[in-house]
């Protein structure tokens, strides 16, 4: 109703016109109510009835009632859950005891694991195996607090509790196994590594440093492929470079590269052997160590493979 009631008023127990006549009258402080004030108290009444058969005629939601959507909830959790325990943890299984295996069941409240194991027979053969009940109890968020922030599987671990405390750090609750079927629950932090992986520890600062040496061992793996890619481009280039002078007659690599100047370490840094390196200056060059790439070509020799590398670092090296 829109009457502007003056007076506190009761909740009526049933919605009938002399219900709400009298807490109209109860709340405007009247002993009768105006024509106007009794039309709009059968508007209510209107109101309301149109809305309890709207609710009586709108299709029935399974998940809706009572047990139905835990259950479902439940169910969900445990399938998510299954396949996390089923990649990372040891579970029992038998091709030939048919018995054999885990039944796993999952309760909500404070992150809490049980597991309890049996020994089995094949009904025929003397065959056994090992039957595993294990009960995993998660918090009632954890698909909001776990699952959607991806903490789930963090770190080949199965995650039941998590409480963010840092963009990049959570006080979280995990499963562990020991030997055998051992579980048990180890509480701590959970830090993401810059590398996408999580780090594990009982304290913050223990996380923090395990992700830190993670970071720093991730980076030198970042530069030491980024050194082996440059490398690469640059002998790609070099045979590229090297190619090209061998196509070239010696009047045109004067012309083109006779000024760029070359040194026994441009032999050696192309592979060349030092000794022989030597050799070569001692033959053709009159001992000379260093000078231009239109020296060694008017020295005569020949134009071979290791002559075409030296002269290929020299040029690359002068780019």
């Amino acid at each position: 109703m829109n009457l502007k009631f003056v007076n506190p008023v009761t909740k009526p127990s049933r919605i009938t016109y002399d219900s709400l006549s009298a807490l109209a009258r109860q709340g405007l402080g009247k002993s009768r109510i105006s024509p106007a004030e009794a039309a709009e108290v059968r508007a209510a009444i209107e109101r309301h009835k149109q809305r309890q058969s709207a609710r009586e005629q709108a299709p029935r939601d399974p998940l809706a009632e009572k047990g139905r959507w835990l259950h479902r909830m439940k169910e969900r959790l445990q399938d998510e859950m299954w396949r996390i325990l089923c990649r990372y943890y040891r579970l029992p299984y038998s091709r030939w005891v048919e018995k054999a295996g885990t039944e796993l069941e999952i309760k909500f409240g404070n992150p809490a694991v049980d597991a309890s194991q049996y020994t089995v027979w094949h009904y025929r053969k003397p065959w056994k195996g090992t039957e595993l009940w294990l009960t995993i109890t998660v918090l009632f968020n954890w698909r909001s607090s776990v699952l959607a922030a991806g903490l789930a599987d963090a770190g080949g671990l199965l995650t039941l509790s998590a409480q963010q405390v840092a963009e990049d750090a959570w006080q979280a609750a995990w499963l562990v196994q020991g030997r055998g079927y051992d579980f048990r629950i180890e509480s701590g932090y959970i830090v993401r590594c810059a590398d996408g992986t999580y780090a594990h520890a009982r304290t913050l600062q223990h996380a923090r440093a395990i992700a830190d040496k993670r970071a720093k061992a991730w980076a030198e793996r970042i530069q030491a492929e980024e050194r082996k890619r440059a490398e690469a481009q640059a002998q790609a280039r070099l045979r590229e470079l090297r190619d090209q002078l061998a196509s070239m007659t010696r009047e045109q690599i004067a012309d083109a590269f006779g000024d760029v100047p070359i040194s026994v370490q441009d032999s050696t840094r192309a592979g060349n052997c030092p000794t022989g390196t030597r050799q070569w200056c001692e033959r053709w060059a009159a001992g000379r160590t260093s000078g231009t790439v239109r020296d060694v070509i008017e020295t005569g020799a020949p134009l071979d493979e290791h002559l075409l590398r030296a002269l290929a670092v020299a040029i690359a090296r002068a780019r």
